[in-house]
């Protein structure tokens, strides 16, 4: 199991490390729309006190992330092409 993490993170804890912020950015854009479909708008209420709008974090967290693994991908084919 952990073998197959790896080669997913391509053996990099920084791509692993943007990979996690990429899930938490996809829960944190859709726990508003699942704490309503689960039936507690209590939950809006506590995630909007303590993180703001979770909606915009999760984009901040995705962009984040996206900027991350690309520049990761990049030093690693770089790292490649030397040798």
């Amino acid at each position: 199991m952990l073998a197959r993490i790896k080669a997913v993170c391509l053996h990099s804890v920084t791509m692993a490390w943007s990979y996690c912020i990429a899930v938490t950015g996809v829960l944190a854009s859709v726990i508003d729309d699942l704490a309503d479909a689960l039936g507690d708008p209590g939950v809006k209420d506590q995630i909007s006190a303590a993180i703001g709008d979770a909606k915009a974090t999760g984009r901040i967290l995705l962009v984040i992330s996206v900027v991350t693994i690309i520049a990761r991908l990049r030093t690693l084919r770089r790292k490649d092409q030397c040798g």
